[in-house]
């Protein structure tokens, strides 16, 4: 039984190896702390992997691991590499996940339900989020860089996101005022041009 553990943490320890060299290949910066390049990394990895199929071959034990790896790699081959070609995208989401677990647990403190999925979807990018380790005054500064333009510009886009959503409410809280108001509109159409028509419609 002790052999067989030996056995099994070789194993593990020889799997750990892999997964620690690839993460090396699959640094952004080099040593001099400088950008590596998409087409560098993809020849390494690439060289990595033939060369980690070509020596578990023969393992029973190494074979399904390295062949399970490899395949986890050429499925995200296609957008393996985008970061090393944009300036400034991150490597992982492990920001953007911790971001949104922050945003979610936050949401539950103040709603008192488990579940804020309905949330995420309709607010999206519009969701407010207040980094309670910012001061007043960093959020001011934050705020003075926004433009009179750039700020009319997200409201409008705020109402446009919002108005599907109203529209709904009022359907299923208000349905006899929101059906007749319908009505009202689609007798209006019979007596407008048509472009005015056309115009009326799109607004539904």
């Amino acid at each position: 039984m002790y052999r067989n553990y030996l056995v099994a943490a070789r194993h593990a320890r020889r799997h750990l190896k892999w997964l620690i060299e690839l993460a090396h290949l699959l640094r952004v910066q080099d040593e001099c702390g400088q950008p590596r390049r998409a087409r560098q990394v993809k020849r390494e990895v690439k060289a990595f992997l033939a060369q980690l199929e070509q020596d578990t071959a023969t393992d029973p034990q190494d074979a399904p691991i390295a062949q399970h790896l490899i395949q986890t790699i050429r499925n995200r081959w296609w957008g393996l590499f985008t970061c090393y070609r944009v300036w400034g995208l991150p490597p992982t989401n492990n920001d953007q996940e911790t971001f949104f677990n922050h945003l979610k647990q936050g949401q539950r403190r103040i709603s008192g339900r488990k579940s804020v999925h309905e949330f995420v979807v309709r607010y999206g990018v519009y969701a407010a989020y207040l980094d309670p380790r910012e001061t007043f005054e960093q959020l001011l500064e934050r705020l003075r860089q926004v433009s009179d333009a750039e700020f009319q510009s997200a409201r409008q886009a705020w109402r446009e996101n919002e108005a599907p959503l109203h529209k709904a409410h009022r359907f299923r809280y208000h349905r006899a005022k929101f059906l007749k108001k319908l009505e009202a509109d689609w007798e209006k159409l019979a007596q407008w041009p048509m472009s005015a028509a056309d115009s009326v419609e799109n607004s539904f």
